[in-house]
């Protein structure tokens, strides 16, 4: 028998069936569409990014992996119920208002079953955007109340969160995060490789001042800090 921390018995689960639950709310067509086009229709990482995520997770990951892309938290917490609660076609409560209806996700999610346990990978990324401390601690709220403070809320599940981006953020507060979404203070991350010389057109007024209601455009470079060269069109 294995029992959650809420008491909900569970007759001798097999963790594979939480597997099995997050693929069948794994629904974005966006997944199918570039997993079809670039032959990879199970979105199986590379070995070198396989490498980076156990090098910063301090994990051994299996060659069956899960995968999916922007996956809703709704999804996330309701496959993780309807095991826990032996889930049948029936009406639910939602006393934890963890089913909110928003599109709210995670970039990138993996999943695998290793030595009794069942590890969810939960991977958020940003190109050219920086983080805030308001964005991410809604979300890391959020995540608390799927998997618990300590991680500790489904008996056999094993939460991560990881960050990837072109730098390392800088002044996150993690303080009233749930523990195990970082590593001694620090939240686990992994280079994103994005090109320089991207742009990025802006409304305007006629004079070039930034203006959402402007009728005229600029060309801008996404990171003004460098110096771009300026596009070719001959």
């Amino acid at each position: 028998m294995i029992y959650s921390n809420q008491n909900n018995l569970i007759d001798a689960i097999n963790l594979k069936k939480v597997i099995e639950s997050l693929r069948l709310f794994n629904s974005k067509e966006r997944f199918f569409m570039v997993g079809q086009i670039l032959g990879n229709p199970d979105f199986k990482p590379s070995q070198t990014f396989v490498k980076e995520i156990e090098s910063n997770l301090n994990l051994e990951l299996p060659i069956d992996l899960f995968t999916a892309m922007d996956y809703h938290l709704d999804w996330l917490y309701a496959s993780l119920y309807l095991v826990f609660n032996n889930g049948q076609n029936k009406i639910f409560s939602n006393d934890e208002k963890l089913i909110t209806g928003y599109q709210e996700d995670i970039d990138f999610i993996i999943a695998f079953v290793q030595n009794n346990q069942c590890h969810i990978i939960l991977i958020e990324v940003k190109g050219v955007m920086g983080w805030t401390n308001k964005q991410l601690r809604s979300k890391a709220i959020r995540l608390g109340k799927v998997f618990g403070q300590k991680g500790d809320k489904w008996l056999g599940i094993v939460p991560h969160f990881l960050m990837m981006s072109p730098k390392k953020s800088k002044n996150i507060d993690v303080s009233d995060w749930p523990k195990w979404m970082s590593l001694k203070g620090e939240i686990p991350w992994v280079k994103l490789s994005v090109p320089n010389g991207l742009y990025k057109v802006t409304r305007c007024d006629k004079y070039g001042n930034a203006y959402k209601d402007g009728t005229f455009w600029i060309l801008e470079p996404r990171q003004k800090q460098r110096k771009l060269p300026s596009p070719s069109y001959a």
